[in-house]
């Protein structure tokens, strides 16, 4: 008897083994079926945000391209201004981005300016794009160093009356982030000597030109050519972040090598102008530090009241500068003590009694002159807000922004424009172009 009960307990425990080892491989089945549902649910998701991110730099790309090449319009519509003598000094590309708005705008900002809410094909449904048009008339340009005459000294001259004032010694007293003991002199030498074609120091033929970038970490030569680019000012020996926080918006390598008043607007430009242009170098004027500035950060604010189309223009204001807005203000209909205390109000940090510098006109017309604008500098926006939103309302994930930058040239035709119609002008293109 024991032996058949045993006999027939024995499948028995067969039975329930083979139970267990199906319900753990059925576990096993459904964990790992599990694992890979999750992780392609992850990927899919990470795919979807993927093809958005795309498809929502793909739209902000074609926004700030709008308004590049609505820009582009802006700009020869100038062109066309400045080619009629009653409309010179008028300057709508100041006004660009206002201009913008009304075609790249949210729908609230283009009906606020158009003064209507029933317009169709203005805004762009699917994000927004803004534009901003300065120039670079009223800098610096680098390569002229390479121009012929006396362009080059002058370029030197402009370069270190850049820095005149003694509010700048601390920058030439101490090294530069390499290590770099330079004075002014020592400093506009290597800047002119970066660029230039010869192989000699300036102001002094037959040195060779030696700034030690042969010592430093990553070492490389002198360009002695055209740059390309205002970044590779920044290889310039000397030039570290100090030196271009103050001084990197007073430099540039487009346009001509004259400074254009019409558009002068850094008082630190406007102060080497007046400085190497003046009449009498020992005028207390230039002798006076403060006296200077404040006369130059005067002629910066003048330019928004009162722009200056000729260098004479720009002398005269120079020369007497609370008169010359007291005539302008008189002209628009006040006159007397209140003209003069209008001026003088619109004139802050003039002290009392002082009449400005004389300048020499063949000194400025050498430096300097006066007109339409050459070059443009513009930044194209273009936004795409996310779609994802929180319980609040608000975006989860910040705006996508494409923007491209770029400087126009009204002197340079490219090789392949085609006919212009008659009476227009075919100059103008695109130097420098960069997306980010």
């Amino acid at each position: 008897m024991s032996t058949r009960r045993s006999k027939t307990r024995r499948p028995r425990r067969r039975m329930f083994t083979q139970r267990g080892v199906a319900l753990i491989a059925v576990t096993l089945a459904l964990s790992g079926i599990l694992v890979m549902a999750s992780e392609f649910g992850t990927r899919a998701s990470l795919d979807v945000m993927a093809a958005a991110n795309h498809r929502d730099r793909m739209r902000a790309h074609f926004l700030a391209q709008s308004a590049l090449d609505l820009s582009e319009l802006v700009i020869r519509l100038q062109q066309r201004l400045d080619n009629v003598q009653q409309l010179q000094g008028i300057q709508i590309t100041d006004y660009a981005s206002l201009l913008m708005s009304a075609f790249g705008g949210g729908p609230e900002e283009v009906s606020e300016l158009m003064g209507q809410s029933d317009l169709k094909g203005l805004g762009a449904n699917i994000g927004t794009f803004d534009v901003a048009i300065s120039t670079d008339d009223d800098k610096i340009n680098v390569n002229c160093a390479n121009a012929r005459g006396k362009t080059a000294e002058y370029l030197a001259a402009r370069i270190g009356a850049l820095y005149y004032f003694p509010v700048y010694d601390p920058i030439f007293s101490d090294p530069d982030a390499d290590g770099w003991r330079r004075d002014r002199e020592l400093q506009t030498a290597a800047i002119v000597d970066y660029v230039d074609l010869d192989g000699a120091k300036l102001g002094t033929p037959g040195s060779p030109e030696d700034y030690g970038y042969d010592n430093l970490k990553d070492p490389y030569g002198a360009k002695n050519n055209y740059i390309d680019t205002v970044g590779e000012i920044r290889q310039i020996r000397g030039i570290d972040d100090r030196f271009w926080s103050l001084f990197g918006n007073a430099f540039t390598v487009y346009g001509g090598c004259q400074i254009n008043l019409s558009a002068a607007t850094d008082p630190k430009i406007i102060a080497s102008v007046i400085q190497l242009s003046a009449e009498n170098q020992q005028d207390p004027v230039l002798a006076n530090p403060d006296q200077l500035w404040n006369l130059a950060l005067v002629v910066a604010k003048a330019h928004d009241i009162m722009p200056f189309t000729t260098t004479q223009e720009f002398a005269d204001f120079v020369n007497d500068p609370v008169g010359s807005m007291t005539s302008t203000i008189a002209t628009g209909g006040t006159g007397g003590a209140a003209s003069s205390a209008a001026a003088s109000a619109a004139l802050p940090g003039i002290p009392p009694g002082l009449k400005g510098v004389k300048l020499s006109p063949q000194l400025l017309a050498a430096i300097a002159t006066a007109g339409p604008r050459r070059t443009y500098r513009v930044e194209a926006t273009g936004e795409v807000t996310r779609a994802q939103v929180d319980s609040d309302g608000k975006p989860v994930f910040p705006p996508v922004r494409r923007t491209l930058r770029g400087v126009w040239d009204t002197k340079t035709t490219p090789q392949n424009a085609r006919p212009s119609p008659a009476g227009q002008s075919g100059a103008g293109a695109w130097v420098f172009l960069r997306e980010e």
